[in-house]
């Protein structure tokens, strides 16, 4: 277990999602919330990698292996592979200028709401793991 590079990504998906939840209300602005969310997923699940020992690269799709993976091994409630390329389409759409429908018809406020939870949730987990580790 790399327990302190586990909690290093967790504190930069919750700044990432503070930029979310800025992002998702009045005003909107879904190219930043989009955006944000798809690199709070994905450091929480580095976090995840981190916390139980697993192999993992750089790439998007990598870490969507990985989410499947420790969701099926029963280690997180939900899979968040699918979001994440969900998202990494929605961020590439935005970053080349061609947001569409898929963004248009994003609920900015379900988006944030489910990323806060999946953050405390990865969180959880790793002061678990800690709690273990130090005896307690």
């Amino acid at each position: 277990m790399r327990i302190e590079q586990a909690t290093q990504h967790i504190a930069r998906a919750r700044r990432q999602f503070e930029r979310v939840a800025i992002a998702s209300w009045d005003p909107p602005d879904a190219e930043a919330a989009v955006t944000w969310a798809f690199y709070a997923y994905e450091n929480c699940v580095a976090a995840l990698g981190e916390l139980y020992d697993r192999t993992w690269k750089l790439s998007h799709w990598d870490k969507a292996r990985l989410a499947r993976d420790i969701y099926a091994e029963g280690l997180i409630s939900r899979d968040v592979g699918d979001d994440l390329e969900a998202l990494n389409a929605l961020r590439k759409d935005v970053a080349y200028g061609e947001p569409g429908e898929d963004l248009q018809s994003c609920d900015l406020e379900d988006l944030c709401a489910e990323l806060e939870l999946f953050v405390e949730e990865v969180a959880s987990r790793i002061e678990e793991v800690r709690s273990e580790d130090d005896g307690c």
